[in-house]
């Protein structure tokens, strides 16, 4: 269970201000009022998961592209793992088949928003706008209802996340960022997760056209986690493992 002390004042402040969608979403991921939600009367997206046992989620984000997601599908095949895809809606609605094929795959799916903006720039109803239409092209192309909310850019600030809460999201960001949007090599990228992923962690790749070099780092960054002692799961296992 996700959770952080805060003040009865600062609980009664954020439940007031959550919606039912929301409040559902906290029961159904065992959170309270912890990372994620309020730390020191500040709203924080899920980075990370205190647990106990050594599980770590690799989750790709995608937002263009259909060349570089069918190899790092092979390859996760090949290794029995289970993933998050955080995809946008124009990807979805753009790639039907292959949206599609990560559901069949058995992966979880994640809102990646609509447009690729920096949310926090924006007024509620912009921010709103982009959840609800991704969500609606995401569920009609693979007939999921993503509850797990990865903003643009990793940009955010209390409005996004207390808006993707209403709307019935988790706001899930990373704790190893691999880099490999940058093309920085890939043994670079394979030392950089093994040795910066621990229990609980959530990790950022790509498998958007852009992140060349992800399908061929991918086996030694499984291996390599795997040699560390790590389970790899979806975002959703991860939060239910947590504890206090």
């Amino acid at each position: 269970m996700l959770f952080v002390t805060v003040s009865r004042k600062a609980k009664r402040w954020l439940l007031a201000g959550l919606s039912l969608a929301a409040l559902l979403v906290l029961v159904h991921y065992g959170v309270r009022l912890g990372p994620g939600l309020l730390v020191a009367g500040k709203l924080h997206p899920i980075r990370s998961v205190n647990t106990k046992l050594n599980q770590a989620a690799l989750t790709f984000d995608i937002s263009w592209g259909e060349k570089v997601l069918p190899p790092v599908l092979e390859v996760l095949k090949k290794y029995g793992v289970r993933s998050t895809f955080f995809i946008s809606g124009p990807w979805a609605a753009a790639h039907p088949d292959l949206a599609r094929a990560i559901v069949a795959a058995g992966h979880e799916l994640g809102s990646h928003g609509h447009h690729h903006l920096n949310y926090s720039q924006y007024p509620k109803e912009v921010i709103q706008e982009n959840l609800r239409q991704a969500h609606q092209i995401i569920r009609d192309v693979t007939g999921v209802d993503c509850n797990l909310f990865r903003p643009p850019n990793g940009d955010y600030d209390d409005l996004v996340i207390s808006t993707a809460l209403e709307l019935g999201y988790a706001t899930i960001i990373w704790d190893t960022d691999s880099l490999d949007w940058k093309n920085p090599g890939v043994k670079f990228m394979v030392d950089r997760v093994t040795k910066k992923a621990h229990p609980g962690d959530i990790i950022l790749m790509h498998a958007s056209d852009s992140a060349q070099q992800t399908p061929e780092a991918l086996p030694a960054i499984i291996e390599g986690l795997r040699k560390e002692g790590l389970e790899l799961v979806p975002v959703s296992q991860l939060l239910r493992s947590a504890v206090e």
